[in-house]
């Protein structure tokens, strides 16, 4: 896997893989209970919305746990790793759009590079650098 994320054709992958999750996520919003439904588009306006779930449950008008409860069912995820993915995708979008990996990460809401880096690792497998490197590249029009 971290053979095909790092090689020339990561651009491809990356961006199928973000535009599956968008369609994914998409076409089960319309089954969302409204409460959680509003949370999520509050969350796709601003990733950085919500620095906890208490402020969440306050959005969905729903107790603190009674809201991770519904989160977890209604979405598939618990909210923190669904904050967390929002906040990976934004920092994806931004280094593939130009920005360096530090502004990139601050940015997105992770308190600085290396703890992007991290959660990158984490989700991925590899370091951010080699895939979004090559995804970048990809990306650019080529010069005549």
């Amino acid at each position: 896997m971290r053979q095909a994320f790092e090689d020339g054709d990561s651009a491809v992958w990356l961006s199928d893989a973000l535009e599956d999750l968008a369609g994914f996520a998409e076409a089960r919003a319309a089954a969302i209970d409204p409460r959680i439904r509003r949370v999520l588009r509050s969350l796709r306006e601003n990733h950085a919305a919500f620095d906890r779930a208490d402020s969440a449950a306050a959005v969905a008008n729903l107790s603190a746990s009674r809201f991770q409860h519904l989160f977890t069912q209604e979405v598939g995820v618990p909210f923190r790793r669904y904050r967390a993915w929002c906040r990976m995708r934004a920092a994806i979008s931004a280094v593939l759009d130009g920005s360096n990996l530090t502004d990139a990460a601050h940015a997105a809401g992770f308190s600085d590079q290396p703890h992007f880096s991290r959660e990158f690792r984490r989700i991925f497998g590899a370091p951010p650098y080699h895939g979004l490197a090559n995804a970048r590249r990809r990306r650019r029009p080529a010069a005549n």
